[in-house]
C-alpha cells in the first residue's frame, strides 16, 4: 500500500496541534510541580510559555493563509527554541537524564553540574512522566517543522 504524501494544511493542522499538546503538558506539568512541590517559580512557566506558544501558532495561521515564507520561518526559528529548550533541556536532562541516572543506581554527582536546584532523587511519577513526555511533544514538534520546510522547499 502508498503512503499518501499530506496536503499542507494537513501538516499545518498536525503542527498546530503537536503545539497545542506541548503547551498544554508543559502547563500541567509545571503547575502540578509548583504545587506539590511548594516550587512557586514552577508556575511562571505556563505564563511565559504562552509567549512562543502564541507566536508559533499565530505565524502557522499566516502561514495557512498566505504561504508566506516569513511566517513560516518565524515559526520554525521559535519552533526551534521550543525544541531544544523544552524538549532537550527539560524534557530531557532535566527529566530523562535525572530519572534513568537515579534507575542505574548512577551517582548524582552526574546529575547536579547543570541542574543544582533541582531535588534529587525523583520522588513523584506523575511529575517525572510528564516532565519526559514533554521530550516527546518536543520531538513532534521537530518533525512537523521539518516536514512543513521540506513540503515548502518541495512546492517551489
Amino acid at each position: 500500500m502508498k503512503a499518501v504524501k499530506p496536503t499542507t494544511r494537513q501538516l499545518i493542522n498536525r503542527t498546530e496541534r503537536a503545539i497545542l499538546a506541548a503547551y498544554a503538558l508543559t502547563t500541567v506539568h509545571h503547575i502540578y510541580g509548583g504545587l506539590v512541590n511548594g516550587a512557586p517559580n514552577r508556575l511562571r512557566v505556563p505564563p511565559i510559555m504562552a509567549i512562543p506558544s502564541l507566536v508559533t501558532l499565530g505565524s502557522l495561521y499566516r502561514y495557512k493563509r498566505t504561504g508566506s515564507g516569513a511566517a513560516l520561518a518565524s515559526f520554525s526559528t521559535v519552533a526551534v527554541l521550543w525544541v531544544v529548550l523544552s524538549g532537550l533541556v527539560h524534557g530531557g536532562y532535566a527529566h530523562a537524564y535525572k530519572d534513568i541516572l537515579f534507575l542505574v543506581n548512577g551517582p548524582p554527582e552526574l546529575y547536579y553540574p547543570l541542574n543544582p536546584d533541582e531535588h534529587y532523587p525523583p520522588d513523584d511519577i506523575f511529575f517525572e512522566i510528564t516532565g519526559v513526555l514533554e521530550m516527546v511533544t518536543g520531538y513532534f514538534i521537530a518533525l512537523f517543522t521539518y516536514r512543513l520546510i521540506r513540503d515548502r522547499q518541495q512546492s517551489r
